[in-house]
């Protein structure tokens, strides 16, 4: 999985952190969710033979889509 990195005030960066905790994530996935669109149209969708056992129908991700995340 490729690594991502860019620079950041020390309060930034404590604030980035504090947040991710406060929603108990990661700093990885606490960025990844802000950065990164919704999945349009994302439903629960039901396993066969396990009723408690869902999974999250997402769109494919595309070049468009992680280049404008990129985007500065």
């Amino acid at each position: 999985m490729p690594t991502l990195s860019f620079k950041a005030a020390p309060a930034e960066a404590k604030s980035i952190r504090a947040a991710a905790r406060a929603k108990r994530l990661t700093v990885s996935e606490y960025l990844r969710r802000a950065a990164l669109p919704k999945a349009a149209g994302a439903r629960p969708v039901k396993v066969g033979g396990h009723p408690g056992r869902i999974i999250i129908a997402t769109p494919r991700l595309t070049k468009e889509i992680i280049d404008a995340a990129l985007y500065d």
